[in-house]
């Protein structure tokens, strides 16, 4: 992806979950970046990967071939989708 050199700002407020602002301040801390570089360097590697999985899934669709979800197929194997707590980080 070619990078623009125009930039727009936009004013973001998130509500983040607790464990993920600790994430954040300490990829802030141990990085010596910005909050704003670490979340709009997310946000890129995020559109591209999403960009990426709908083109795979456009491939898919016209070669017949059907996706499914996470749910879809742990139902299809009888497994029920379970949530794993994320590591705590240390301060």
């Amino acid at each position: 992806m070619v990078k623009s050199k125009v930039k727009i700002e936009i004013n973001v407020k998130l509500k983040l979950p607790e464990n993920l602002e600790q994430h954040l301040t300490y990829l802030e801390e141990v990085s010596k970046r910005s909050r704003d570089f670490i979340i709009q360097e997310a946000l890129i590697q995020y559109l591209e990967d999403a960009e990426d999985m709908s083109r795979v899934n456009e491939i898919e669709r016209k070669r017949g071939n059907k996706s499914y979800t996470t749910e879809e197929l742990l139902e299809e194997i009888n497994l029920k989708k379970i949530d794993v707590e994320q590591p705590k980080i240390k301060n």
